[in-house]
């Protein structure tokens, strides 16, 4: 299962953003409103618990080359990745792609499509809302 989505453009460099979205403690502001829970474990690794799904521990890999993250689960049984990417179009904007990929039984697949697509999407709108 893939669902993508891409930000307005953003008046802010795309080494502002990428220094924001690499910061494990910055994902509870940019999460806010999609979890119940969430727990720091290390520099590079948190617990959230979004809606009814179990908690989820998500690791985050980054690039510094090409300013990407995935934030990839450490969860067997929730086998996904979102990455986010940060394009630069100029000095002073950029934008973000969002993709998440996700390894699911299609009868799981068809039980969380829906509240994963609200999740990216409001996601997506945080960012946008961020002063980075």
């Amino acid at each position: 299962m893939e669902i993508s989505r891409q930000t307005k453009t953003l008046s802010f460099s795309s080494k502002k953003i990428y220094d924001f979205i690499i910061n494990t403690h910055n994902y509870k502001d940019i999460l806010a409103d999609e979890i119940r829970d969430f727990e720091i474990i290390s520099e590079n690794k948190f617990k959230i618990k979004i809606g009814s799904l179990p908690n989820i521990s998500l690791k985050i890999e980054n690039n510094p080359d090409d300013f990407s993250v995935k934030l990839v689960s450490d969860d067997d049984n929730l086998n996904f990745e979102i990455s986010i990417v940060v394009i630069s179009i100029n000095e002073k904007s950029s934008l973000i792609d969002l993709k998440f990929v996700g390894k699911f039984s299609s009868m799981i697949e068809m039980m969380i499509k829906k509240p994963l697509e609200k999740f990216i999407d409001s996601l997506k709108n945080k960012i946008e809302e961020i002063d980075f």
